[in-house]
C-alpha cells in the first residue's frame, strides 16, 4: 500500500507528464500550420485580380490565324508557324461600360469587319484577309451581347499575314480612330500612354519579322 505522501508525488507526476505532452502536440500543431503557409504561392493570391490578357495569348496564333483566315477568305494566309511576336494595343476609358458588342460594331462601321460568334471582331485588309483582331482586355476576353469592358486589345499577329507592314498600318489608323470615336487613351502593351517613339520601335519590328520570315523561306 503507497501512503498518502507517495501517492500525490505519483498524481503530481503523472499530471506534469501529461503537460509535457500536451506542449509538444500543440508546438508539433503550430509548426505544421505555418508550414501550410509557407507552401501558398503568393502570386495565387492576385489570380483574381489578374485580367484575361494572358489567357487569351496563350494559343492566340493558333486560333485565330490560317483557321480564321479560311472563314473570312477562300485562300488562307501561309501555314507558318504559330509565334508569340504578337503586337498589342490598348485602348482603356475611365467608363466601365464603355465597350461592348453594339458599341464596338458602331465604331468599326466604316472599316471592313467581321464579328464571330465566339465575341471577338477580325478587321481586314483592301484584300479581305485579316488583319488583326479585336478582343475584351478583361475577363472573359470577348465580347459577346451582354459584355462590357472599359479595356479594349487590338492584337496583331506579324508572323501569320502576308502583308505585315499594310497590316500594322491599319492597326494604327484603326487604333487612333477609335481613340477619337469613344474619347480614350491609346496604350501600349504595358497600358502606358502611346507614343510616336514607340509606334515607329512597332514598326521596326514588324519590317524585322518580315525580314526574317524572307531570310527562313528565301
Amino acid at each position: 500500500m503507497f501512503n498518502l505522501p507517495e501517492i500525490l508525488t505519483i498524481l503530481i507526476g503523472a499530471l506534469l507528464a501529461l503537460v509535457f505532452i500536451d506542449g509538444i502536440r500543440r508546438a508539433l500543431r503550430i509548426k505544421n500550420s505555418s508550414l501550410k503557409v509557407d507552401l501558398i504561392d503568393p502570386e495565387d493570391l492576385q489570380d483574381t485580380n489578374k485580367d484575361f490578357e494572358e489567357e487569351w495569348m496563350q494559343g492566340y496564333s493558333d486560333e485565330f490565324s490560317v483557321e480564321q483566315q479560311e472563314e473570312v477568305n477562300e485562300e488562307p494566309l501561309l501555314d507558318i508557324q504559330p509565334s508569340n511576336a504578337l503586337l498589342i494595343l490598348h485602348l482603356g476609358s475611365q467608363k466601365p461600360d464603355q465597350f461592348s458588342k453594339d458599341s464596338i460594331k458602331e465604331a468599326l462601321s466604316k472599316f471592313d469587319s467581321v464579328y464571330q460568334d465566339k465575341g471577338i471582331f477580325n478587321v481586314l485588309d483592301e484584300n479581305g484577309n485579316i488583319a488583326f483582331n479585336i478582343l475584351n482586355g478583361k475577363k472573359p476576353g470577348v465580347f459577346v451581347e451582354d459584355t462590357i469592358s472599359d479595356d479594349l486589345a487590338l492584337v496583331l499577329d506579324p508572323i501569320n499575314l502576308l502583308n505585315p507592314l499594310e497590316s500594322f498600318d491599319l492597326l494604327i489608323n484603326i487604333s487612333q480612330s477609335l481613340q477619337d470615336f469613344f474619347g480614350c487613351d491609346l496604350l501600349d502593351e504595358d497600358r502606358n500612354l502611346l507614343t510616336k517613339q514607340m509606334i515607329e520601335h512597332m514598326r521596326e519590328q514588324v519590317l524585322e519579322y518580315k525580314r526574317q520570315f524572307l531570310a527562313s523561306t528565301g
